[in-house]
């Protein structure tokens, strides 16, 4: 799945800079950048084609960030967005309180940062991505994560704090229950990997294990998220 970017900022310098820590995230194989040096222009774009995200400037000729979440709400269009701007006032975070952003990022922010923000972005795609319904963890990830300072888990050497988080949305939307060759292959990532989180979920108690006989072969391990049980 291609995930697609539009890039908002009227600094080229800046706006490169965002498109290269973007690349960083994000597999330039699975994404899509268009950048725009004025919102007017973003506009357009977006009504023309649809957009996943928006990284977003608020100081902008003719019509500013601010404006663009007006424009984009009257045209009926919401895509995600986060806000990478110098604007620390609430004149301006009130706009993007009112729209709803995804996150607020001032100038000048650190790529971990950055970093974060989209992981949690392509977390609440993966998590709400054809959900027919979703799990009170669920909702509770998406509404709480940004209103309160995220629980730091002390985790195993070779373990990752974003992956985890990419882990265990993935979970909750695998068919249940799953392999962890399953896992792999939607998470992209080797079986040896993703076996180490399974492992690590497992002494949390957010997934169960069980082994599935196959008529032909060798029975495998098949896991369960405990949040749809």
């Amino acid at each position: 799945m291609t995930t697609h970017v539009m890039i908002v900022e009227d600094d080229p310098m800046v706006r490169e800079l965002n498109a290269q820590y973007l690349r960083r995230v994000i597999a330039p194989s699975e994404l899509a950048v268009s950048s725009f040096g004025n919102a007017a222009a973003a506009l357009a774009a977006a009504a023309a084609q649809p957009v996943d995200l928006i990284l977003l400037d608020v100081y902008m000729p003719e019509l500013t960030g601010d404006q663009l979440l007006s424009e984009l709400t009257a045209a009926g269009l919401h895509p995600q967005v986060i806000m990478l701007t110098a604007a620390s006032d609430m004149a301006h975070i009130r706009p993007a309180l009112d729209y709803g952003v995804l996150d607020y990022l001032v100038k000048p922010f650190t790529f971990a940062r950055f970093s974060a923000a989209i992981q949690r972005f392509l977390t609440f795609q993966q998590v709400t991505e054809g959900a027919a319904a979703l799990s009170q963890d669920d909702l509770d990830h998406l509404f709480t994560a940004g209103s309160q300072p995220p629980v730091q888990e002390a985790l195993p050497k070779g373990l990752s704090a974003m992956t985890l988080a990419k882990i265990r949305a993935l979970v909750a939307t695998l068919p249940q229950p799953f392999s962890n060759q399953e896992l792999a292959k939607a998470a992209k990532l080797s079986r040896i990997s993703t076996k180490k989180y399974l492992d690590y979920l497992l002494t949390q108690d957010a997934v169960s294990s069980d082994i599935k006989y196959l008529k032909v072969g060798r029975p495998i391990t098949v896991y369960t998220s405990t949040a749809k049980n």
